[in-house]
């Protein structure tokens, strides 16, 4: 009997059912399924998978590519695409996020077997070799709490903790914070690479929130401890939701 717990992600019941059957058949008993990047999500932060089998075309507002990268932000565990497409340009996609592997459909029991058996065991021993703990990424910025934001002829300091949310208006970005408001000539785009992702996130096409002001939220908005209300963009309610800390009743 193997330990190791698999998640197989994939919205088709006869092939999901199809991959448990191949694992249990190799000694794997701690396999769980996922029809939904929703669902995986869930499972995900439940379980701790240490391999994720994911279908490439998952139906709903994400396709496994874009839950890969919500995937490794939630967990250290390698990512075997399964898939009937090989066209280049899903492949360059996929790349992006340095996948393990792929499984390419129709797959037998000697493929599976295969490719968790070599992934796995480069798992392990990557393990044995990482007991050091890693050095925390450095800032390029002397200083690494607050962003200097220009108004008029100075450049004010703001705390992050003090930015509230950011809301694009055209070719212009509304910072808002605690102390005041700045409306500065900048991209959303910019922002997020200005803004700590370990701090902030992009939840609409037009806002970025603060995760330490946020009060509570639902599929559609955040209501932030300023009073304000933000909406959430449906594609990216994954991200924000793999971001957070969370207790279900499932």
């Amino acid at each position: 009997m193997k330990e190791e717990r698999i998640l197989v992600v994939e919205d088709d019941p006869d092939i999901a059912e199809n991959i448990e059957e191949i694992l249990e058949l190799l000694g794997y008993v701690n396999i769980d399924i996922a029809n939904s990047a929703n669902q995986a999500i869930k499972v995900i932060k439940k379980y701790r998978p240490d391999l994720v089998f994911m279908d490439i075309k998952l139906k709903g507002d994400k396709d496994g590519i874009e839950l890969g990268e919500i995937v490794q932000q939630m967990v250290d565990a390698p990512i075997i695409y399964v898939t009937s497409y090989s066209d280049p340009s899903i492949i360059e996609r996929a790349k992006r996020i340095h996948p393990a592997g792929f499984i390419v459909k129709p797959f037998n029991t000697n493929d599976i077997h295969a490719i968790v058996e070599i992934v796995l065991y480069n798992r392990r021993t990557n393990a044995l070799h990482s007991d050091a703990p890693k050095a925390k990424a450095e800032s390029p910025y002397l200083v690494t709490d607050a962003v200097y934001i220009k108004s008029d002829n100075a450049y004010e300091r703001v705390n992050y903790g003090d930015i509230y949310y950011v809301e694009a208006n055209g070719n212009m970005v509304s910072i808002f914070t605690k102390n005041k408001n700045y409306v500065i000539r900048k991209s959303m785009k910019d922002m997020e690479e200005k803004l700590p992702n370990d701090l902030f996130l992009r939840v609409q096409k037009s806002y970025i929130v603060q995760l330490g002001q946020i009060e509570s939220f639902s599929t559609k908005e955040i209501n932030l401890k300023s009073g304000a209300v933000v909406q959430v963009g449906r594609q990216y309610y994954n991200s924000f939701l793999a971001k957070l800390n969370t207790i279900t009743e499932s």
